[in-house]
């Protein structure tokens, strides 16, 4: 596949509102990134995206080390926001969040949300470093939003406050709960949330608690026994293969 001639390779995310000739100075951060790592130079184009505005066309109209201004030229985009899908999952050991994270990311997530429950080793996250992550996968990736991420909470808080009209999901490790191919054509359409658990899984009180909430239902993975981020990953992937989003194409792609 190529990338059509008109779409820059570079994608930046900016909380700035956009429009045709706008003018959004960049950050430190980012005119760092544009003028030191990639390079880009006076007249570079490059796209750009806030959540809310659509994507669009940027050219470089001044540059240095520290700071970087862009023209806004055209819109290649109309806003458009993912499935309303969240990822509820306890915190993993030895940096696997950020990787659930990135990955969940580019699967189309609108949030992210780390629970403790009562086997979680890890009971702690680095909300900003979190926020890095999704921005910079929503970057490569095309889309265009970035999830939002939740502060982590127990998971009984979660569940005390949790919306009724979004279905819970929750990977159920004992094979007491229907298989995806099973379950998925049976629930209502209505907002989705998977919830995984950590590496020991859930506790038996956590699941009998889970059974008993109306707008909980559990769904299991397949005969093997799966590590919490490889779970994570395979009902997110379910589910939107199920909600459609599959069957959507890629933007600015044509054949060689």
């Amino acid at each position: 596949m190529a990338t059509h001639p008109e779409y820059p390779r570079t994608r930046l995310y900016s909380e700035q509102p956009l429009m045709g000739g706008a003018s959004i100075s960049l950050d430190e951060k980012r005119s760092h990134y544009l003028a030191n790592v990639l390079r880009q130079k006076t007249g570079d184009k490059i796209a750009i995206f806030n959540g809310i505005d659509g994507e669009w066309l940027a050219e470089i109209s001044s540059l240095s080390k520290k700071s970087v201004t862009l023209s806004v030229q055209k819109q290649l985009r109309a806003q458009k926001t993912s499935s309303d899908l969240w990822l509820v999952c306890a915190p993993l050991k030895s940096g696997k969040s950020e990787w659930v994270l990135e990955k969940a990311t580019e699967l189309g997530i609108s949030a992210f949300v780390p629970v403790k429950t009562n086997f979680t080793i890890v009971d702690k996250t680095n909300a900003e470093r979190l926020t890095v992550i999704a921005i910079e996968a929503s970057e490569q990736c095309e889309r265009l939003d970035v999830p939002i991420i939740k502060p982590i909470i127990t998971l009984e808080k979660l569940l005390g406050s949790w919306p009724k009209d979004r279905l819970l999901i929750y990977g159920d490790e004992s094979g007491a709960s229907k298989s995806a191919k099973e379950l998925l054509p049976e629930i209502p359409h209505t907002s989705y949330a998977v919830l995984i658990g950590p590496e020991g899984g859930f506790s038996t009180t956590e699941l009998a608690l889970l059974r008993e909430l109306p707008y909980a239902v559990g769904m299991c993975l397949g005969p093997r026994v799966l590590r919490a981020d490889t779970a994570a990953i395979a009902a997110l992937t379910l589910m939107q293969a199920w909600l459609g989003d599959w069957n959507e194409k890629p933007a600015f792609r044509a054949a060689e």
